[in-house]
């Protein structure tokens, strides 16, 4: 279903037709000396039509964000790109909803708890809203917190010429505990990435502190011989035609590239002036978000793992050791606490859970028939997804609003429709379906294709549940 967006007339505060800029955005833009807006739109009048039409005729509306928020143009935008890491969301799905000032009220609370790297917290800042992003990975906390975090460029660039300074003196080094670390990285490698690592751990804590250890993460995994073209670690082949030339970089250059690109990055951050929001950055399980008061958030965004579809922990590991965040013998445990997970041990394997969705229940039996241990994947997910319901159910103040992002994929040959399951386990526990939309996956990211009987995943489905 498609909705009409060019009638009515606007009104100054209205957005201009999808894939044109407003007037007003225009001669912002061109006037150069001015700050940027970071939302110079509000979305609320497309908003209210999609709501319209999806409660006269309940069927999902095609849309494409990156029309819709036009005014978001490719390429960097504030921090968004400080880190590479995998399967962030697409920020103009944020920005539309947080864009929409009759949606969400100026001083409501935004959280996501599968925050990742911090993609809604940095639009929720950046629209001068107060932001919790909660992940259970403390590599995706470190990054947001980066993100979203003002600093002093003077002090930035101090602190990067001590660090490196330092570890240009360094005699001896201590190496890290990194799973496979000699399969992964030179001697050099080692030798310069620990002596770096080293100069950053002796500086106190900081926001720039945090910046210098976010950068030297991106570096740690740039400089390994993991294949760049997939999130996981995956060695380089050294024979596939866009590896024959790829350069080797020093380890000291690629910190300083990007250093600098960072810092060009937080002083864009820094542009959009002084009303920018703040935002808490938690290490959380989304099953169990205590840290979070009663009703005390106005509205959720997010986008959850898909069940197995990735192996989320792998995916940061370099990181994650090199950072001594998580050690190598404790991978596992990070694992068993991450939703959409992949590794179970047998006595999980043969307890069998029922969801309480008649259609979940009986495709989850065709899947055990055919790999138990995949059928098992999904069945916890969706149990688990039951326990975030419940806790944002807990944690929204009335009338507030859920944005859930999720696709579907195939397991063992068989369409497992997430998005179809999670919607009856939001209505279950209360909440009312306001709005579904549909948009296609451009980027993959993390949505490569597993197995023979799996598929790639070719759109999202973007619901709004309403408290």
């Amino acid at each position: 279903m498609k909705v009409d967006l060019s009638a009515n007339k606007r009104s100054a505060r209205q957005p201009a037709a999808p894939g044109r800029l407003s007037s007003s955005v225009a001669r912002a833009q061109a006037a150069g000396s001015q700050s940027p807006r970071a939302f110079p739109v509000d979305t609320s009048a497309v908003l209210a039509r999609f709501f319209e039409a999806y409660s006269e005729h309940g069927k999902p509306i095609s849309v494409s964000f990156r029309g819709l928020v036009s005014w978001i143009r490719p390429g960097e935008r504030a921090t968004h790109y400080i880190h590479p890491y995998p399967a962030k969301l697409l920020p103009q799905i944020a920005h539309f909803f947080l864009a929409a000032n009759a949606f969400v009220k100026a001083d409501d609370a935004v959280l996501d708890p599968f925050g990742g790297s911090g993609t809604v917290a940095l639009e929720t800042v950046l629209s001068g809203r107060s932001a919790i992003c909660a992940d259970v990975n403390p590599l995706a906390q470190l990054i947001a917190q980066a993100k979203t975090t003002p600093v002093c460029d003077n002090r930035l660039h101090a602190l990067y010429e001590a660090v490196s300074r330092r570890a240009d003196r360094y005699k001896t080094f201590e190496e890290p505990d990194v799973v496979n670390l000699k399969l992964w990285y030179t001697p050099a490698a080692i030798r310069d990435l620990s002596r770096i690592r080293r100069a950053i751990d002796s500086e106190s804590d900081s926001p720039e502190k945090t910046v210098l250890l976010t950068t030297f993460s991106a570096v740690a995994r740039k400089v390994s011989r993991a294949d760049p073209r997939f999130s996981v670690p995956v060695r380089t082949n050294k024979r596939h035609k866009a590896n024959v030339k790829r350069p080797r970089i020093s380890v000291k250059r690629a910190f300083e590239e990007q250093y600098l690109a960072n810092a060009k990055r937080l002083r864009r951050l820094s542009e959009f002036g002084s009303e920018i929001g703040s935002a808490q950055c938690e290490i959380a399980d989304a099953k169990s978000l205590g840290c979070i008061p009663d009703e005390s958030v106005g509205l959720v965004i997010t986008s959850p793992p898909y069940a197995g579809a990735q192996k989320y922990v792998r995916a940061s590991s370099l990181s994650l050791g090199w950072l001594g965040l998580v050690a190598s013998s404790r991978l596992r445990a990070l694992e068993d606490d991450t939703i959409g997970r992949e590794h179970f041990n047998r006595a999980a394997i043969l307890k069998e859970e029922p969801i309480g969705i008649v259609d979940a229940d009986e495709l989850i039996a065709r899947i055990s028939a055919k790999n138990s241990t995949r059928a098992t994947i999904v069945r916890t997910y969706l149990n688990e997804m039951k326990s975030v319901v419940a806790q944002l159910k807990r944690i929204l103040r009335p009338g507030g609003h859920v944005v859930l992002v999720i696709g579907d994929n195939c397991v063992c040959g068989e369409v497992f429709p997430s998005s179809s399951f999670l919607r009856e386990i939001f209505e279950a526990s209360g909440f009312l379906t306001r709005l579904e939309l549909t948009d296609a996956i451009h980027t993959r990211g993390l949505m490569t294709k597993r197995a023979a009987t799996a598929s790639m995943i070719s759109k999202e489905h973007i619901f709004v549940f309403q408290k």
